[in-house]
């Protein structure tokens, strides 16, 4: 599962806090892309974010920056659809973890082969934040980039726990979630009720 800071009006001081409240049900990669914010800021938030992370099983991606995920001492880079060349950016980063965002299984294809330790596609359900991508890929399209590479493949778009088993039999490893952990009444249940999805 991933996580960011869009929708938090103050991420400094929520975005911790809800990593906090986060990582305490669930093995999660949470994903730090402020993207508006100074390399200084980004990297303060990152060490502020790291300190809030419960349990040892978690993980911090940095999105694109691997310097300031070098300086801040995190886990690994998230790295978007159209960012620099992955393995040129694994050469200056050795032994991060390293993700890529596709959104067709040729991106797929082309992500691991370039190094990428897992990979999110969608959007895979209907979804606002992902409009700009174009219609819902559908579970079938998530099936066959499973199937197609041997990393993880993490399903995002219109995640919610009563759809993540569906994700899981279509062959995602996992599922990325940004806009329910803001909109849930409470937190705490709905990330119980993933993590019951999620260790079936």
């Amino acid at each position: 599962m991933v996580s960011n800071c869009q929708g938090l009006s103050s991420p400094e001081k929520q975005f911790p806090e809800l990593v906090s409240k986060i990582t305490a049900h669930l093995p999660v990669i949470i994903q730090l892309r402020e993207k508006h914010l100074t390399a200084k800021a980004l990297y303060e938030l990152a060490l502020k974010t790291i300190s809030h992370m419960l349990g040892n099983r978690s993980l911090l991606c940095i999105n694109e920056r691997f310097d300031v995920a070098l300086a801040a001492g995190a886990d690994g880079v998230h790295f978007p659809e159209n960012s620099c060349p992955l393995d040129k950016a694994l050469a200056a980063s050795p032994g991060m973890v390293a993700g890529k965002s596709t959104h067709s299984l040729k991106q797929a294809l082309s992500a691991e082969a370039d190094g990428a330790d897992y990979l999110i596609f969608g959007p895979v359900f209907e979804t606002p934040m992902k409009k700009r991508y174009g219609p819902p890929m559908g579970l079938d399209k998530l099936n066959e980039v499973c199937r197609s590479v041997s990393v993880p493949v993490y399903a995002i778009g219109g995640i919610i726990p009563q759809n993540t088993l569906q994700c899981l039999v279509h062959g995602a490893y996992g599922v990325a979630a940004m806009s329910v952990f803001y909109t849930a009444d409470n937190l705490g249940r709905t990330l119980d009720n993933f993590r019951t999805v999620l260790e079936r």
